[in-house]
């Protein structure tokens, strides 16, 4: 009885920290419509971000800079922390080619 509660004292402290895990889905729309990019987690990586208007984070709080050049380049615009399941749309007045998503 005990072994089976440790298991699942285990399994549920793993979803918990899974649920957490900070991700991001770019939109090719303004409102988080039109085709959808990759899940990406927010691992502080530069990912491309050609051809997308908006994002929305996932799991949990997230900080979001997006830059006009790829590879994480040029003019930077710090979104600054996201909280999840808000569509955010990238008004930035120039196009964007990539960003960095790391944990609030």
């Amino acid at each position: 009885m005990h072994l089976t509660f440790t298991s699942a004292l285990l399994a549920a402290v793993a979803l918990a920290i899974h649920a957490k895990a900070q991700s991001l889905i770019a939109f090719s729309g303004d409102s988080c419509n039109g085709g959808q990019g990759n899940d990406v987690a927010c691992n502080g990586a530069c990912i491309d971000f050609s051809g997308r208007h908006s994002f929305e984070v996932l799991g949990s709080a997230a900080n979001v800079v997006l830059f006009s050049g790829g590879g994480c380049s040029g003019e930077s615009f710090n979104f600054g922390t996201e909280q999840p399941n808000n569509c955010i749309n990238v008004n930035t007045g120039t196009s964007i080619s990539s960003f960095q998503c790391t944990g609030a």
